[in-house]
């Protein structure tokens, strides 16, 4: 059956324009070769479905087609490559740059009928065409999007701003053979963080109104690592938020009970420290867990590992930020960042009532004061079967205007309820934005199962490792009831950034390979 979606319509005869004819035409196609019970083409479709239109056509190999006669820019190419569906589109108009950009499919003159048919024969009849084509625009569809957009422009103003007439330059010294082991060049963001300038009136040389900016930007770039060490508590050469990559332990795994699986998880940490063994200090170290702050740090020693040694804890799936090596208590200023529209207390005594399944009593879903923190109402759940499903709760507490991410973790065993703009993958992001980290350079380790935002954390700029037998009990099946979507039509497993680890083979040796 093949699907036909022609826009939105009511009668033929009142359509505008030339859409009449063209249904007609294709009405009469139909007729023409005998295709009834072969071809559908709904009358009508809403906003919401046309991701699922997207997703249906790349998952029965189909080919999006875009033969407008001018297109000013293409948008719907654009959505079409971010959902792996390889296009054919018009050589007259953005597409042009679009496809440039992605090469996920073929121009074509619209005016030849013979051109478009070759075309889609192509990539429909050639598997090898079609897979290609849908790997790149997955691959390159960051191109199009906002970070990407905004590193593009800051590049630009960094690249004028840094090219300033002749008598604006300033005089920037060499870098000092102390700073140049804690990393390299230091930035002037860098400089300003933390940093405290004492001018004294008694100076022997007081500074002229026509050059103190230009003398205390020079101060700003000339001041030595060193310094900045001084009261940090940072070991030396020890340099978290100063990496060049990042791997990141999001590996969930629990007991069936919901107690840490001690042994796994020493397992994928001593993976993940192999893999940056040799990195010379580029490479650091991130835990992402639903545990809290505490509970993480008393698993990291179970397993062995020092807390210190990470550059930083993302707890409570994703509500808090720590940094260990400094002190184990939450980030202040990402607390701010996901306190927006945080409902607080507001939502802490609805849950228990929308989230209990219909035969279930009050201590199958219970408040958990000692896992819970300013941005995260924690939950005991004591039975699976027992509590709804996070898509079923989600939408109950919109109908009554609370909006919340929701994270069954700990093996079902647990209901974390924090604010919509927390969550493990908005912490990553954090984190590369706040260190000047590129997502291209973070590795995320995840296991086969997990938590129920694994699936959120599989695709993105990073790169994703699947590590599998390390999670023996997850939480997915809490994600969403049995008519909801499976993950592959929301995830494009295929996707070169996500890679399954081989038996036998080291996460160092498939990172370098991807």
């Amino acid at each position: 059956m093949q699907t036909l979606i022609l826009g939105n319509r009511d009668d033929i005869d009142d359509m505008a324009g030339g859409g009449g004819t063209v249904l007609t035409a294709v009405l009469k196609l139909i007729d023409r070769y005998d295709l009834y019970g072969q071809v559908a083409y709904p009358k009508h479709h809403k906003q919401t479905d046309v991701p699922h239109i997207y997703r249906l056509a790349a998952k029965t190999k189909g080919v999006f087609i875009n033969p407008a006669l001018v297109e000013p820019f293409g948008l719907t190419i654009i959505e079409a490559a971010a959902y792996g569906l390889p296009v054919v589109a018009t050589k007259n108009g953005g597409p042009v740059d679009i496809l440039k950009a992605l090469h996920n499919g073929l121009l074509v003159d619209p005016h030849s009928a013979e051109a478009i048919t070759g075309a889609l024969l192509s990539l429909l009849a050639d598997k090898g065409q079609w897979l290609e084509s849908r790997r790149n625009g997955l691959r390159n569809i960051h191109r199009f999007s906002w970070p990407h957009h905004c590193r593009l422009y800051l590049s630009h103003v960094a690249a004028y701003c840094d090219h300033p007439s002749p008598h604006q330059r300033l005089r920037v010294p060499g870098v000092p053979a102390a700073s140049a082991s804690m990393g390299g060049d230091d930035s002037l963001s860098d400089s300003l963080r933390g940093l405290s300038l004492q001018i004294s009136v008694d100076a022997s040389s007081d500074l002229n109104a026509g050059d103190s900016a230009a003398l205390i930007m020079d101060a700003l770039r000339r001041r030595p690592a060193a310094d900045r060490r001084e009261g940090s508590g940072r070991a030396l050469g020890f340099a978290p938020g100063r990496r060049q990559s990042l791997l990141v332990v999001a590996v969930d795994c629990y007991c069936d009970d919901g107690k840490p699986d001690v042994e796994q998880l020493k397992k994928a940490i001593d993976a993940a420290m192999s893999a940056g063994d040799g990195a010379g200090g580029r490479q650091g170290y991130v835990l992402s867990t639903g545990m809290t702050i505490p509970e993480a740090a008393e698993t990291l020693k179970a397993c062995g590992a020092d807390p210190a040694g990470f550059d930083a804890l993302i707890c409570s799936s994703g509500a808090e930020i720590c940094y260990p090596w400094k002190e184990l208590t939450a980030d202040e200023e990402y607390s701010g960042h996901v306190a927006f529209r945080w409902p607080g207390d507001h939502v802490k005594t609805v849950v228990p009532r929308l989230g209990k399944a219909e035969d279930a009593q009050a201590s199958d879903l219970a408040v958990d004061v000692s896992a819970g923190s300013v941005h995260c109402h924690a939950y005991a759940a004591t039975d699976a079967s027992k509590v709804k499903k996070v898509d079923s709760i989600r939408q109950a507490l919109r109908m009554r205007g609370f909006r919340c991410n929701l994270v069954y973790t700990r093996a079902c065993t647990r209901l974390n309820v924090i604010p919509l703009s927390a969550s493990r993958p908005r912490a990553l992001r954090y984190l590369s934005i706040q260190w000047g980290i590129d997502l291209a350079k973070v590795a995320v380790l995840v296991g086969e199962t997990g938590d129920t935002d694994r699936e959120k954390l599989l695709p993105g700029l990073h790169r994703t490792l699947i590590l599998p037998g390390m999670v023996s009990r997850g939480s997915e099946q809490l994600v969403r009831g049995e008519d909801g979507y499976a993950t592959q039509d929301v995830v494009a497993m295929d996707s070169p950034n996500i890679v399954t680890l081989a038996q036998g083979q080291a996460v160092s040796d498939l990172l370098k390979a991807m």
